[in-house]
């Protein structure tokens, strides 16, 4: 499969199973709000976002950036019954962050694999004080914004640039 198609397949299946997982798992409904390809200089993340890098034909990262009304919504409903230590609440936000992107992109890994390249994925990385991430030379973002009744969340791709026109369209 050429690359520019499974950049394509890789954030519709993401957007797929964002959605509802969301929903099943959270009684959670997702609007999306708005897709955008940006070659700013940064994109601006706001609350806890949690990262996962995926191999395959390309490699690209992809970043869930919870509004914190949204990832303290999560969190509660994740920890609702466990006994959380005063002076834990951090880690375990930031575990529900990363179980999170870990299991909506890991449920797509089996979709996403066509012919000899073989899906992998890096353990989530957590980035709580970063406002910005910035762009490298080749990259594009890819950013897909979301509404729900607790917060704002943003699914983010950061991948290779020369695969996108401005229009999201792949270049020939």
């Amino acid at each position: 499969m050429p690359i520019r198609e499974w950049i394509v397949e890789v954030v519709a299946s993401v957007h797929a199973r964002m959605c509802s997982y969301f929903f099943d798992e959270f009684s959670i409904q997702i609007e999306e709000l708005n897709q955008s390809y940006t070659e700013h200089e940064t994109i601006d993340i706001h609350g806890l976002t949690a990262v996962i890098g995926v191999g395959g034909p390309a490699s690209i990262l992809i970043a869930f950036s919870y509004e914190q009304r949204l990832i303290d919504e999560l969190y509660k409903r994740m920890t609702d019954g466990m006994d959380v230590h005063p002076g834990e609440e951090k880690m375990y936000m930031e575990s529900v962050a990363g179980d999170i992107i870990n299991t909506v992109v890991g449920n797509c890994t089996m979709e996403l694999q066509h012919g000899r390249h073989v899906i992998s994925l890096t353990p989530p990385m957590i980035i709580d004080h970063i406002k910005h991430i910035h762009r490298t030379k080749n990259i594009v973002f890819i950013s897909k914004k979301y509404t729900t009744e607790f917060g704002f969340i943003d699914l983010n791709l950061i991948g290779p640039g020369n695969l996108f026109d401005k229009n999201l369209d792949y270049v020939k």
